[in-house]
């Protein structure tokens, strides 16, 4: 069987969980859930996949392995391990079911090894079930303070920075696709595709940190506007110290700025449906 096929499977089986989730529960905060754990996930998939070469993912969907790589842990990362989550939570699930769950996932994972569409180096499908157990814990807690009407500051602006980071990375992910339209380089800094991607959790980090302080604390009009200009200045600044590498005409880091722009009102939309009034606190 075409290794494009099992991986297929595991997103029909991502989007049966989530839909089931959904019409079981009837509440949009599972899936503002699903991107909050997708956002814990990717700096440690950045690390692990990209900066480490723990593992290599190999779906078989798109010519170019590098990009196949990514895809595949899109698909995993950004699919099927939240949209897990996401069941564990909706149908409140014991811990007598959340382990043996964590266990078949180390199953698959030590599967695919098996078949040969996906490698480990120095991963072991064991860090794959400690981490989910780990993962689950930690998602029902957030799920626990997300039922809450009234949370702390500090939880309210990581569920808007988690939410946020997720939307604006797979954007960029589908549009960019690994460094078709642009890259993240400078001279002298080592393997050219870990830089970008480094590079860009970096610059994802920092844009979506002032994305949330300007939209998600009680603050004078001016001070957003602060944190607009301060947004501004970072783009300003990977354009004119040349970090920004146009890969085709007619693109520049100006352009970026159009990717808040297109995430914050999904973002709005997405937290209004879901009922979560974090944004723009009154």
């Amino acid at each position: 069987m075409p290794s494009a096929y099992w991986y297929y499977g595991l997103v029909v089986i991502a989007l049966i969980l989530l839909a089931a989730s959904l019409l079981y529960r009837k509440d949009w905060k599972l899936l503002v859930l699903q991107l909050t754990i997708t956002g814990i996930i990717h700096p440690f998939e950045i690390v692990v996949l990209i900066l480490t070469d723990a593992y290599r993912y190999f779906p078989g969907i798109l010519a170019d392995l590098r990009l196949d790589n990514y895809l595949g842990s899109y698909i995993s990362n950004s699919l099927i391990v939240p949209a897990s989550a996401v069941a564990i939570n909706a149908f409140s699930l014991s811990w007598g079911y959340i382990v043996p769950i964590a266990v078949i996932f180390t199953g698959i994972d030590w599967f695919f090894a098996t078949l040969g569409i996906y490698q480990h180096f120095w991963w072991k499908s064991g860090y794959t079930g400690i981490g989910l157990i780990i993962l689950y814990g930690i998602s029902r807690k957030i799920w626990s303070e997300l039922q809450e009407k009234r949370n702390c500051s500090i939880f309210r602006l990581t569920v808007i920075y988690l939410t946020y980071a997720s939307i604006h990375n797979i954007i960029v992910f589908l549009v960019n696709q690994g460094g078709e339209l642009f890259k993240f380089q400078v001279p002298l800094a080592g393997d050219p595709e870990k830089f970008h991607q480094g590079f860009f959790y970096l610059y994802l980090f920092i844009t979506s940190v002032i994305i949330v302080l300007v939209i998600g604390l009680k603050l004078p009009l001016h001070y957003r506007l602060l944190g607009i200009a301060f947004l501004t200045f970072v783009y300003w600044i990977i354009g004119e110290y040349h970090i920004f590498v146009p890969q085709v005409d007619d693109i520049s880091a100006w352009q970026l700025i159009l990717v808040p722009i297109i995430v914050v009102p999904i973002l709005m939309c997405l937290f209004r449906i879901a009922k979560i009034d974090y944004i723009f606190p009154r």
